[in-house]
């Protein structure tokens, strides 16, 4: 959830000094300037301040410093959701659930349900606040490593289109596990085409798999860069981060261990 989470074109971006503060002196108070000689003293006085550092600081460290905080930002993203996943692992096989609640009552329905919501509103939200997105993209030569063709906006659209497609993927298919008798389960093993529909759960877990780990960069540029959504979005601060850090492992591993056990629950019941 790449984001968010989860979850990104480039451009060129302005001078970092156009956003800094513009400061001038005020007109000498002496009698013997003349004013358009003030004036002009008042304009070459006038300089600009380059911005603020992120929260974090990351921005002002060279560049292969920040490149590193990159890659050591997947690096950590790995070496926690695969703990995350074999606690999930763990908890299916546990007398609290075994198997066939596990499969009745997370896997077929309650994770596909409120995954798909999830991810289908925030596709909605890559459209309805779309600037906003663009906002958190990083710009080329960010890190020293990002040059990734194509505009904010381009790269705003199609992961929002993926966000939408896959979140309805797991909303229908749980909707419809979750609303499906025994009798419409017999029914549906006596129809040749219906496996492509049980498939769709694990596939549509997978990409949205993916796509979570293909849009960390721009909570990377929020963290190294402290970069906002939109104009009136406080600066935020590093306990942020380290709670998305948490939550985006949290919808790694819940991806992960949909998109497998869908799998291998649809592939089982192939064979049977």
């Amino acid at each position: 959830m790449l984001s968010h989470h989860p979850f990104v074109g480039a451009f060129t971006p302005p001078s970092p000094y156009l956003c800094g503060t513009i400061k001038t002196l005020k007109p000498s108070s002496n009698s013997n300037v003349g004013p358009a000689t003030q004036i002009n003293k008042i304009k070459s006085k006038s300089i600009l301040l380059p911005p603020k550092a992120s929260p974090s600081g990351i921005d002002e460290w060279p560049q292969l410093s920040q490149a590193a905080v990159f890659f050591g930002t997947y690096a950590a993203l790995g070496l926690a959701t695969y703990p995350t996943t074999k606690l999930l692992e763990t908890l299916s096989q546990s007398s609290i659930f075994g198997l066939e609640r596990w499969r009745s009552g997370v896997i077929d329905s309650t994770l596909p349900i409120l995954l798909g919501l999830f991810y289908l509103l925030g596709g909605i939200g890559h459209f309805a606040i779309s600037g906003s997105f663009q906002d958190i993209y990083p710009p080329i030569g960010t890190w020293g490593i990002w040059y990734l063709p194509g505009s904010p906006a381009f790269h705003v659209a199609w992961t929002g289109v993926v966000e939408i497609v896959g979140g309805m993927g797991l909303l229908l298919s749980g909707l419809r596990d979750a609303l499906a008798s025994e009798d419409d389960d017999d029914d549906d093993y006596e129809n040749e085409n219906i496996w492509m529909i049980n498939f769709v759960k694990p596939v549509a877990a997978s990409v949205l798999f993916v796509l979570t780990i293909l849009i960390t960069p721009a909570n990377i540029y929020m963290f190294t860069h402290g970069a906002v959504m939109g104009d009136t979005m406080a600066p935020l601060d590093m306990s942020f981060h380290g709670v998305r850090f948490a939550v985006q492992v949290v919808f790694l591993s819940l991806l992960l261990t949909l998109a497998r056990d869908s799998f291998f629950f649809a592939w089982g019941d192939e064979l049977d």
